[in-house]
């Protein structure tokens, strides 16, 4: 079952693994939409309503090519959350900062417009969940097979070559390197593109 599924079928720690995934990256994109450190409750709250979006919806999400990756989604979210956010200071500017508040609202422009074209940032952005997806699955294998599927996977080395380094049967090294392949695709499939 992948962790999407898991998600969908209401298990909390698929829950906890959904945010670890994707929480740094809803909070890049608060901040990427003039939201900064000092206002770090309205991105707690644009962060808590965004994941309840995707609890109330993640139903109707279907993970296909055409229509966009999850990442796309949670994003088109955000952005709503993050207009709703802005929309709601425009109409308290008054009592907010009069004047100064809604000069900040009419400089806004979307900091996402940029970027959904430039498929540096969503490689980027992909390559942050990977990571975080390593993160949460490495203590599940031991430090040497660890440590061997970085050097083939990530390193380019043969199996063969670190079969011999640690001086064990090269099959050895492929099965810990397939087993690690699988749990990350476990993961990450519906989620990333490659995956």
């Amino acid at each position: 079952m992948t962790l999407l599924e898991q998600v969908r079928s209401n298990d909390e720690l698929a829950w906890q693994q959904l945010v670890h995934l994707y929480g740094p990256l809803v909070h890049r994109w608060c901040k990427r939409s003039s939201l900064n450190d000092d206002d770090i409750n309205d991105i707690n709250d644009i962060f808590q309503e965004t994941f309840h979006a995707v609890s109330r919806n993640l139903a109707k999400f279907s993970p296909v090519k055409a229509k966009g990756s999850f990442r796309s989604w949670l994003k088109t979210i955000v952005r709503t959350k993050i207009a709703d956010h802005f929309r709601k200071l425009n109409n308290h500017a008054q009592g907010q900062g009069g004047t100064e508040a809604q000069l900040r609202i009419a400089n806004l422009s979307d900091p996402f417009l940029e970027e959904d074209d430039d498929p540096r940032q969503e490689e980027d952005e992909q390559a942050l969940v990977v990571q975080r997806a390593m993160e949460l699955i490495k203590p599940e294998f031991s430090a040497q097979n660890w440590a061997a599927f970085e050097k083939v996977a990530m390193e380019g080395h043969s199996a063969t070559e670190i079969a011999k380094s640690l001086n064990v049967n090269p099959q050895t090294i492929r099965q810990a390197n397939y087993r690690i392949r699988r749990r990350l695709r476990g993961v990450l499939q519906d989620l990333v593109d490659e995956f």
